[in-house]
């Protein structure tokens, strides 16, 4: 098969696993709850004493961000779990379709779903910002930007975890300390200036291993513009890249 004929694929898949994800009853009771957040939101911002603008949408941006890694994690857990209970995977894996392929496939719809909420999510949080009258700011949508990243990188080594871990509770626990740890990596340099010996070895191959999704962040900084540099989105792609190859090295030898 050529180059393009695997895109093809991906693609088939990618969009079979978004347009089912958007079937499930737990997409619609998403979508419910985010938008009861949404306006628990504007209430938070009615208590604030001044910069109501900023409040809001520091309050919309970390919702949004909760959700959606919540969303994807929970989409990646059960992704083979319920594919093997209603037998569709065989289907799949019947055909001469390489399971790097099938993962990429899924990988992708899943990033595509967590997109498409992330879009939804931003525009309730502009209709929610605007119908109070005020202005969004500028680092808004760079924040949504940040987000997807966050839930990119998230999202490809959920699959890793997933296909490592013997059930989806442990599967989304381990996610989730995942999300975590990416946010205290950062945290970890000055420890390894002052670590020697093993300390040193174990703290700088924690500050390798574990993504600095601190660099995503940008509702932290408020900073307007596209303030991704060359070097962090390099980071993104090495780590989703990364994550993806030792997936599909577990996926190939897993049996079904």
């Amino acid at each position: 098969m050529s180059f393009l004929s695997y895109l093809k694929l991906i693609w088939i898949l990618a969009y079979r696993t978004f347009r089912e994800s958007l079937k499930t009853r737990f997409f619609l009771l998403f979508a419910i709850f985010a938008f009861i957040l949404m306006y628990i939101s504007v209430l938070g911002s009615m208590l604030a004493i001044s910069h109501e603008e900023r409040v809001l949408t520091d309050i919309s941006l970390l919702l949004m961000e909760i959700l959606c890694i919540v969303y994807a994690i929970f989409q990646v857990s059960s992704a083979f779990s319920t594919e093997i209970r209603n037998k569709t995977i065989y289907l799949v894996l019947s055909r001469p379709v390489p399971r790097a392929v099938c993962l990429a496939g899924k990988e992708t719809g899943v990033m595509l779903s967590t997109a498409f909420i992330i879009l939804i999510l931003s525009l309730m949080a502009v209709f929610v910002i605007k119908s109070r009258s005020l202005a969004v700011p500028d680092y808004f949508f760079a924040a949504a930007v940040g987000t997807f990243i966050k839930t990119a990188i998230l999202t490809s080594f959920a699959f890793l975890l997933s296909l490592l871990s013997t059930s989806d509770i442990t599967a989304f626990v381990m996610s989730g300390l995942f999300y975590v740890l990416g946010h205290v990596t950062s945290e970890i340099e000055p420890l390894v200036q002052k670590a020697s010996g093993v300390k040193f070895f174990i703290l700088k191959l924690c500050g390798i291993l574990f993504p600095n999704l601190n660099l995503y962040s940008v509702r932290d900084t408020a900073a307007a513009g596209f303030p991704f540099t060359a070097g962090s989105l390099s980071a993104a792609f090495l780590w989703i890249s990364a994550a993806y190859i030792l997936s599909a090295w577990v996926f190939s030898r897993k049996e079904f």
